[in-house]
Formats: structure tokens, C-alpha cells, sequence
């Protein structure tokens, strides 16, 4: 019965998916890529073209010359810092320019609780 919660968290790390699951990602230095999410931080070395096909997808967008975030995540916008949470996750926050933050409002899927910043 101990081994459950460590049972649970491999099983999650084999199953997770990076478009779904992750609030954002950062890439590093030879091919690595390291997500940010619920209660986890992922590190994965990724080939160039799955880095490509990661960063097109229409879900992420980039913040920072190795920072995507997750649009779907995002749970709150306040000011210029970007909230993200799930019902099991610890608040994580990005602060981001404003010209950035523009671009990521057009992306948002519109949700009648998100909260956008005052303007």
C-alpha cells in the first residue's frame, strides 16, 4: 500500500502528454526540454522535429525565446503575470511583456470565468 502514491506517479509520467498536461515548457541547451504542470517538472530530451511539432501546435505560445506557455492552462490573467492551476496543481505563475501578453489574450479559448487583466 505505500508503493500506491509512487505506483501513481510513474504511471503518470509514462502517460503524460505534453500538449494536454503541460502549463508550459522551457527548452534548453542539447535537445532539452523541460515541462511545468500540475505538481511535476518534466525533463525530456526531444528531437528537433518533435520540438517543432511541440512548439506548433495551436495550443502553446511563445513567452520568452525558450519559454512556451499553454493557453488551455492559463486559469488567470492578472496585470501582465499569468496564473495556471487544475484541481489537484499548486498555483504557478509567469509574469510576461505586454506585447506577449496580447498575442496570448487572442489565443485564450474564450471561457466566460477567465479573468482578464484591467486595462
Amino acid at each position: 500500500m505505500r508503493d500506491e502514491p509512487k505506483r501513481k506517479a510513474i504511471t503518470e509520467y509514462y502517460d503524460f502528454d505534453p500538449v494536454a498536461d503541460a502549463f508550459f515548457f522551457k527548452t534548453g541547451a542539447q535537445e532539452q526540454v523541460i515541462f511545468h504542470g500540475r505538481n511535476y517538472i518534466i525533463k525530456k530530451r526531444m528531437s528537433f522535429s518533435e520540438l517543432a511539432s511541440l512548439k506548433s501546435q495551436p495550443n502553446f505560445v511563445r513567452a520568452a525565446s525558450n519559454l512556451f506557455v499553454n493557453v488551455n492552462k492559463i486559469t488567470h490573467i492578472d496585470g501582465n503575470t499569468l496564473h495556471f492551476r487544475d484541481e489537484f496543481a499548486y498555483p504557478r505563475t509567469i509574469t510576461v511583456s505586454r506585447r506577449i501578453l496580447e498575442q496570448i489574450k487572442r489565443r485564450l479559448p474564450s471561457t466566460p470565468d477567465m479573468a482578464l487583466p484591467r486595462q
